[in-house]
């Protein structure tokens, strides 16, 4: 078995010192912590971490808690979130919700249970009172916008800002007849969110809300089905020149069923999304979206449960412009 006193000889430190950077000591100098993460990786070194609670009152491991981590944002989110931590030396268990309130406190307190360090949460249908009764016992770190304006800090993107961005894309290259493709029935917050941007940008171009198409659910699949009523409306004499999507997964399969019912896009029809995944840098053509900074989000949400002081304005946002709506740039 592999011990720190053979990580300190591999990296050239005293066993303290490796024993420092395990647990997230912040005095180690940045060429030395390098030095011992490289170490551990090539010894294959695995921490005690019975051990090292009792010794220190650090666990050494947060627990996150997504509703999907099949979901190509909450999958790429969690990545980075477990490689921020790993970065400070820290463990990372993971539960997923499918944004189920019951599921989510069930999660919630099976991981508390685990006595980490920190929950880093991205709730869904978690109330103000759930977050109260979790707060006192667990250094917390919210993602996403649920409780935002509620008094409760959370991590997010200003979701009317970049769907205003967005949409005023679409309305700058020339598009006048926007659908906006949400989901039915109640949605998550940023859905809301996103739908105010919409409306806002078009009320502020002169130009009329188009009838909103509705996805089941936030995947691709559903999103397929949203696209094909859009093309029988299309079909049937509507005007829609360009559409956008409340998340990339949707607008995928938007994409996909625009193609299938022979509407050509951004020839006929521009398609932009949200979130950034890395499928919609590779689909044909490649998708116009809302880039969140999803590493600052990581960043700040492992600074939070790891007790140090981390920014709660807005994450940074860019608009990404790609070939599904280069047509109308043009």
């Amino acid at each position: 078995m592999v011990t720190q006193m053979d990580v300190a000889r591999r990296a050239g430190v005293a066993r303290r010192t490796v024993s420092n950077v395990v647990t997230g000591f912040p005095y180690v100098s940045d060429d030395v912590r390098a030095r011992v993460q490289q170490a551990i990786a090539e010894l294959g070194y695995v921490p005690n971490r019975a051990a090292q609670q009792l010794r220190t009152g650090h666990s050494g491991v947060v627990a996150l808690v997504v509703p999907e981590m099949g979901v190509g944002y909450f999958g790429e989110l969690c990545t980075l979130i477990v490689e921020e931590a790993a970065a400070h030396g820290i463990g990372t268990v993971v539960a997923q919700t499918h944004g189920i309130r019951e599921r989510e406190m069930a999660e919630i307190e099976r991981l508390i249970a685990l006595q980490p360090d920190g929950l880093i949460v991205s709730p869904l249908e978690l109330t103000s009172a759930d977050i109260g009764s979790i707060g006192g016992r667990v250094g917390l770190a919210l993602i996403g916008e649920h409780f935002a304006g509620s008094g409760v800090g959370s991590i997010a993107v200003d979701n009317i800002a970049a769907s205003e961005a967005v949409v005023g894309h679409l309305i700058h290259s020339g598009c006048a007849r926007i659908a906006y493709v949400g989901v039915a029935g109640p949605a998550p917050r940023f859905h809301e969110l996103r739908r105010t941007g919409y409306t806002a940008a078009l009320r502020t171009a002169g130009l009329p809300a188009v009838r909103e198409a509705h996805a089941a659910d936030f995947t691709a699949r559903d999103g397929y089905d949203a696209g094909r009523a859009l093309a029988d409306r299309i079909a049937g004499g509507e005007e829609i020149d360009a559409v956008f999507c409340v998340t990339d997964e949707v607008a995928i399969g938007v994409l996909r069923a625009l193609h299938d019912a022979g509407l050509r896009v951004p020839a006929d029809i521009a398609l932009a999304g949200f979130d950034d995944i890395t499928e919609g840098q590779y689909s044909i053509p490649r998708l116009t979206t809302i880039a969140p900074d999803k590493r600052g989000i990581a960043q700040r949400a492992v600074a939070l449960v790891r007790g140090e002081n981390a920014r709660t304005d807005p994450v940074d946002f860019r608009l990404a412009e790609r070939e599904s709506t280069q047509r109308a740039s043009a």
